[in-house]
Order: structure tokens, then sequence, then C-alpha cells
């Protein structure tokens, strides 16, 4: 949620000018406000018509009601939400983060001139708050800065995190891994998630998932100027209300040159649109597999059971920490107990500590829900709440689902910029 300047009706706030209609006319963005009276709404659409707004909504209701239709909607640029007779303002306000796209930019309005009220507020990522009656000027002012901050782009608020899933070696179940955490964060924690496949010849999230791969993972990564929102939009492919897919199925030769500095450019347009971006990074540290491991906030190296698994996460861990990037890094013990594998401490004695998360070998529901293209999440409880335990680990979240977490969440958005 975006940080603007303070507008003349918040607590302790200076007056501000209002833009000219001309220049508000200029600064698209959809704009969508959520009150629960008569009086505030003739204020917001007269202000709205005033700065010619393009696309503006005016719907009845209150925070709650803003929360419940996100959870099935995109967010727009702008949201204003009324937290008029709300008891628990703050809560409230949690759970419209649990469902908000990163980059919205979000204003709060109020019955209760409450300078502690503000500050809490401000202090989670709210851009303003204003009381009411809402003077028309200053709610010309505040809309026409929100929405051209919104629309330029300026300090665009909390971006989402990027979580790499690598392997320390092929054939480990790193993408089984990548797309079963994509799709829990989706489905069970909530989260609007985009899982990308940077393996354009022979990846298999796609497969996974039962999606046909499309062309837009090559043209970004071959003509970065062309990505933009809408861009994105006809790229992603959708697998479910809440994960968006970009992977691709290239001819095996000749290979596509990926220019790494365009494949962060979009995994960062991801992170402004998603709460989390988790990528599937084939285990060769290519130039952009090591570029995008170092942009990431989180790092997940998976390694199954047997030594080599093991000696070669340990080295990968190693280049990590030699190459001065201060990344949170999880190595992920896979298929533990498998016949023939070693035992989980002689695995932790080989890495040199125990593993962060552990799989359990489960191979017979594993291979019918990639036969079937689901995630195997879906189909056995044990899976799950392995998957579960590494969610819980990504997204900072004690296993009772622990309160904080719009703090968290913010601190994680500031965080992996």
């Amino acid at each position: 949620m975006t940080a603007l300047a303070q507008p003349s009706h918040s607590p302790l706030a200076a007056p501000a000018p209002a833009p000219s209609p001309a220049s508000a006319g200029e600064r698209g963005g959809k704009v969508v406000a959520y009150v629960t009276d008569a009086a505030t709404e003739a204020t917001l659409r007269q202000a709205a018509a005033q700065l010619l707004v393009g696309e503006f909504e005016v719907r009845r209701g209150d925070v709650r009601t803003a929360a419940r239709d996100l959870a099935r909607q995109r967010s727009p640029a702008l949201l204003i939400v009324d937290i008029s007779g709300i008891e628990l303002p703050i809560g409230a306000m949690e759970a419209l983060s649990q469902v908000c796209e990163p980059s919205v930019t979000v204003v709060a309005i109020g019955d209760r001139n409450d300078v502690a009220l503000y500050r809490n507020l401000r202090g989670l990522g709210v851009a303003e708050y204003l009381f009411k009656p809402l003077p028309a000027d200053q709610v010309e002012a505040l809309l026409g800065r929100a929405a051209g901050t919104a629309a330029r782009g300026e300090e665009a608020g909390r971006q989402g995190k990027l979580i790499a899933v690598t392997g320390a070696r092929g054939g480990v179940g790193t993408t089984t891994v990548a797309v079963n955490l994509a799709a829990y964060l989706a489905d069970i924690d909530r989260r609007r998630i985009a899982l990308v496949d940077l393996d354009l010849h022979t990846g298999t999230v796609a497969l996974h998932l039962n999606l046909k791969p499309g062309r837009g993972l090559r043209e970004a990564v071959e003509a970065p100027e062309r990505v933009d929102a809408l861009f994105l939009e006809r790229a992603m492919q959708q697998a479910s209300d809440r994960l968006d897919v970009l992977a691709t199925e290239e001819p095996i030769l000749p290979p596509v040159a990926q220019n790494p500095r365009a494949v962060l450019d979009l995994l960062d347009c991801l992170k402004g649109r998603y709460h989390y971006v988790v990528a599937d990074v084939p285990h060769g540290l290519s130039e952009t597999a090591r570029a995008v491991l170092d942009h990431a906030a989180l790092r997940i190296i998976v390694a199954d059971g047997n030594l080599a698994g093991a000696r070669d996460a340990l080295r990968l861990r190693g280049a990590f920490e030699a190459s001065g990037t201060a990344r949170q890094t999880l190595t992920v013990h896979n298929r533990r107990g498998a016949p023939g594998a070693l035992s989980p401490a002689d695995f932790g004695r080989a890495l040199g500590s125990p593993a962060d998360c552990a799989i359990e070998c489960r191979p017979k529901p594993l291979i019918e829900a990639a036969t079937l293209g689901e995630p195997a999440i879906r189909r056995c409880a044990p899976f799950k709440s392995d998957i579960s335990r590494l969610a819980g680990a990504v997204s900072g979240q004690s296993a009772t689902g622990a309160a904080g977490l719009l703090a968290r969440l913010f601190r994680s958005g500031r965080a992996a910029r």
C-alpha cells in the first residue's frame, strides 16, 4: 500500500493544493471506493468528476465488503475503504491485506478523528486516513495525488516476494516442490501467486498443472520493452482463482538466448502484481539462473536423500554465501525415507546441518497427480502437511497462523525491494 503526502483533513496534516483537472485527467488507473453513506459517496463522485477520473466506481459497503469482493476480483490501482463503525479497524485492514494485490494504493476513511488510529494505519502501510465529513477540495487533492502515483508507478507500494526454487541436482523433484508450494500459498493461504517456469525448453510446470504452454515467456525475455500490465494479463495462464502461471515449451534447438536483465525486469514487474512470485530455476547455474537466485528474497534448495544430493546442496549453499548476497536460504530434504537413501541424521551430517524442511517419499500419489495435471496437495493429505510446513517457513507464519501477519507482510515487501 503506497505512502503518499499527507492530506489536509488527516490529523495533524498541513493543507495541500488540489491538482488541476487537466493534469489529473492524464493519470489513469482504476479507482474503487467502498462507502457506507450517501454524503461520502456524493463527495467522492463529485471529486472524481472534477478530476476527470476515467475508471471510477463507488460500491456501498465497508472494509469487510471490500475484502470479500477482492477475494474474487483483481485489485484496482487505488482502493478507498470505509472503516466507520468497525470495532477493530486494524484487524479489518489485516483481513483486507490478505486479498489485496501488493501494488494497490489504499486509503481509509472513517468517523473517528483519532491520531493514534491514523498513525497505526500509516504504520501498517495504508496510504492515508481521512475522517468524515470529507471536504470536497481535500478529497480532490488526495484523489489526484493517489491516482497519479498509482498510474505512474512512482514509489510504487510494497512489492511481492520473489522465491527462487532450484535443485541441488537434476531430477530431485524441484518442479514438484515449486508447483505444490505455489498451489498451497494460493489455495490455502489465499495469496495471489505467480508461478514462472524458467526452463524454456524442457520445463514441466505447465504439465504438472494441465496447462498448454504459451509464448508469452519467450516474448518477455526477447522483447522486454513490451512487458506491461496488458502484456502480463494476456501472457499469464490461470491455474486456479489465485494462481497464475507463465511457462513455455520451446524447441530443443536452437536454444533461446536469455538476457538476465530482461528476466529480472519481468520478475520485478510480477512482484508488483502478486504477493509471491515462485520461480522454478533450472539447476545448471546459467548466467540467468545465478542472477535470479541472487535477486530472490528467498532461495529454496531441493535435494533428495542420497549422498550426492547432500553434497551438492552443501556446495550450492556455500556458493550463495560466497556471492556476498544476503538472502535467506532454505534446504528441503525431498523424498525422505526413499529406499537406499540416507537416513535423516546421516543426511544432516552430510549437509553440515539438519534440513530446514523435509518431504517424505510418496511416489504413488505424486505420480498420479502429475499424470492428471493437478497439484499433489489436492490428492494426498500427508504430502499437503509437509508442504504446509514449507509454506509456513516461506511466509513467516507460525504453525498456528500467528498474529502480526499484516506487519510481516509489509516488512517482507520492503525487504524484497
